[in-house]
């Protein structure tokens, strides 16, 4: 599994609120002090108000909806990319493999798969600053 460009930008932006502790930035500000592209950022900061981990303050600017030390980049990498899996047959969605019932391969990245997800869900923001 690779990060995105999304997650890393998420990543910057939010370290960078995380560092403002408690003021609110425009995506315009974190996009010039981190040196990146303001309507990449913007649609990246989209997915992580979705995602309930900024609050939008009209006028104001963006502010952390969580204490930065409670934001995992679990939480980050499942508000930015399309699936977090390492292989589709991981993936929820996936259906229909005859192979299913017998795959020793999709039991072993399973095992993997959950140890990826718990090491990335004890990395918190505050980790990065």
């Amino acid at each position: 599994m690779q990060f995105s460009k999304a997650a890393e930008y998420a990543l910057l932006g939010l370290t960078h609120l995380a560092r403002e502790k408690n003021f609110a930035a425009s995506v315009s500000e974190i996009a010039r002090a981190e040196k990146l592209s303001l309507y990449f950022l913007r649609n990246v900061f989209q997915k992580l108000r979705a995602a309930k981990l900024v609050n939008s303050l009209r006028g104001s600017g963006y502010t952390l909806a969580k204490k930065p030390r409670t934001i995992s980049l679990k939480d980050v990498l499942d508000a930015t990319e399309q699936t977090t899996t390492i292989h589709a047959c991981l993936q929820k969605k996936a259906t229909g493999c005859q192979h299913a019932l017998k795959c020793k391969i999709v039991c072993s990245l399973a095992r993997v798969q959950k140890n990826l997800d718990s090491e990335l869900a004890k990395i918190h923001i505050t980790d990065l600053i």
